[in-house]
């Protein structure tokens, strides 16, 4: 993967952007800048949830890093419970869209390795595969969740950044 020696541009402006609930030192982000789009858009989506809130509530964010091909963000968020759903929406439309861009330029790809039994996973387009030969995923990133509707299949559609769910056991809703 792509990791930036030094704080991006994009990171420090971002931190910037959202200074108002980010409580503490901004964490070094462990990712590749094709994936500045998708943190950008997770800060945006958590600063609208926090928008009617106290001008109080500040998040903690732990880590920000790839893991295993895949975007992953730990944070402590002291908010109420529709809020702290809406923050989880948000992480799970980020986790979701690094598993189909390019953790180098952000453009459409899909999650490859390397050959071998240790293979290092990482989501590069066509043009940046070099090194992953191996194809690991096809088709849009699929996820199973469970919350307090029940247990969903969750399908992502990077076409129109959002997740479709469909319910497979227990009682409520589908989006």
């Amino acid at each position: 993967m792509s990791r930036p020696t030094n704080t991006s541009d994009w990171q420090t402006e971002l931190y910037r952007k959202h200074s108002s609930w980010i409580a503490g030192t901004p964490p070094h982000m462990a990712i590749g800048d094709g994936w500045a789009k998708i943190v950008s858009r997770l800060f945006d989506r958590i600063a609208e949830t926090l928008a009617g809130d106290l001008p109080s509530t500040n998040v903690a964010i732990i880590d920000i890093k790839e893991k295993y091909g895949e975007f992953r963000i730990d944070l402590l968020a002291p908010v109420g419970p529709e809020a702290e759903a809406a923050i989880e929406r948000a992480i799970l439309l980020a986790e979701l869209r690094s598993e189909c861009s390019c953790d180098e330029c952000g453009e459409a790809g899909r999650m490859r390795s390397t050959l071998g039994q240790s293979g290092w996973l990482a989501v590069k387009c066509d043009a940046h595969g070099a090194g992953y030969p191996r194809i690991v995923a096809k088709g849009p990133p699929r996820r199973r969740i469970t919350d307090r509707h029940g247990v969903f299949d969750v399908a992502y559609d990077r076409a129109t950044d959002s997740i479709t769910q469909t319910l497979v056991a227990g009682l409520g809703e589908t989006d």
